[in-house]
């Protein structure tokens, strides 16, 4: 497509997206060297007393991660640790740390899944619940019922999109000719399709999806468009100034950039 250029992000980084519809199984990784260390990253003071815990990936905790980064909270970033007992064979992944908690009981109300976020005695199950609850609590889920209404129906059209791209399967294809040019097909026609459909719904202007701030709506369509695709994509949404002034608009976040230029690196 014109204007997509080679500008890959890391191996297999396509593959962060299929994380978020399988997390308990954890099939769906990439691997490079072998496992992924113990993390128990403490981004601050705490002051709410936030704790997430999540697999050492970026995966279906990302968008969450990025919400705390954008509204400038501090929480502890918990990440159990990944091996592979075979480099590259999927079958053998261990998950001790996460096998012991999911057998200790306490994962019982996420359904011995992650991401789960703990706020004291409370606990909070499901990557989508946890954003909505967040984005209310960091105030950026709309300043009236309406607008938060709107900020969720924005946030479901940019899950609607993530949809679309993981029926393709393209992470466990092995026809490589088939899986270019399926790719192909979603970069010039498909994504660029939805993009419009989205520059049309969104309600808001000045660089904001919903209102006069920022939202929940404006990091996950932040984080399909400069976190998902191992392509750069940026010549997709150029033609969409609404969702190109949102995008924009979130790069320059000070807590967003602090934690892109400071997050652990990872093998997916």
């Amino acid at each position: 497509m014109a204007g997509m250029g080679p500008n890959r992000r890391p191996l297999l980084a396509a593959a962060v997206f299929l994380l978020s519809w399988q997390t308990s199984q954890l099939v769906m990784t990439a691997f490079i060297g072998g496992r992924s260390t113990a993390r128990q990253v403490r981004i601050s003071r705490q002051a709410e007393g936030y704790s997430l815990r999540y697999f050492d990936v970026r995966g279906a905790a990302e968008t969450i991660r990025l919400l705390f980064a954008a509204a400038g909270q501090d929480y502890e970033d918990f990440r159990y640790p990944l091996n592979f007992g075979v480099p590259g064979d999927f079958s053998t992944i261990q998950r001790k740390e996460f096998d012991e908690d999911k057998a200790s009981g306490i994962l019982d109300i996420a359904l011995g899944k992650v991401p789960v976020l703990n706020v004291g005695d409370f606990t909070l199950p499901q990557s989508k619940a946890i954003e909505r609850y967040l984005a209310r609590k960091l105030g950026m889920m709309g300043d009236d019922e309406v607008e938060e209404a709107l900020v969720d129906a924005m946030a479901e059209h940019v899950r609607d999109i993530n949809d679309a791209y993981s029926r393709k399967g393209l992470f466990f294809m092995k026809d490589e000719e088939k899986k270019a040019e399926l790719q192909k097909k979603w970069y010039a026609e498909e994504l660029p399709d939805w993009l419009s459909k989205l520059e049309k719904a969104l309600p808001g202007s000045d660089g904001y999806a919903v209102g006069s701030k920022a939202s929940l709506a404006d990091v996950a369509i932040f984080k399909l468009l400069k976190d998902t695709y191992p392509d750069d994509v940026s010549a997709v949404y150029d033609s969409c100034p609404k969702v190109k002034a949102i995008v924009d608009n979130i790069a320059k976040n000070e807590g967003i950039k602090k934690w892109l230029a400071d997050r652990p690196e990872t093998f997916l």
